[in-house]
């Protein structure tokens, strides 16, 4: 489960494992043990890599009982938007900020429109 969600979390913030593993002070290989489950960071490297990640230490662990994909997605919603996030990686940068502000300005309406109505 701590490795699945670090392998997530790096990957979304594109960072490899060699700048994670020089934050931490330790070899490659050790910060790769983590992800592949194969060793388990004690807790002052899981506060480290909570900081580092800017996730909280609870990120790192599934208390409410959800399944976990390899995408670090909890359900098929979560992991369409990874999918769709993952394809817009390969349009142009300023294209790509422009659909994102699009896509904010529409979930925001829909938010206000909802909250309007009474509806959540």
């Amino acid at each position: 489960m701590i490795g699945e969600r670090l392998q997530a979390v790096r990957k979304s913030k594109r960072i490899n494992q060699e700048e994670v593993a020089r934050y931490l002070d330790v070899k490659r290989q050790t910060y790769s043990a983590y992800e592949r489950g194969v060793s388990v960071p004690d807790s002052l490297t899981l506060k480290k890599l909570a900081d580092f990640f800017e996730v909280s230490i609870e990120y790192f662990f599934d208390y409410e009982g959800n399944v976990m994909n390899g995408s670090g997605a909890q359900n098929e919603q979560e992991e369409k938007l990874l999918m769709l996030a993952r394809r817009a990686e390969k349009i142009p940068t300023a294209l790509r900020e422009r659909i994102l502000r699009n896509f904010e300005e529409n979930i925001d309406g829909y938010l206000e429109a909802m909250g309007a109505s009474g509806d959540k």
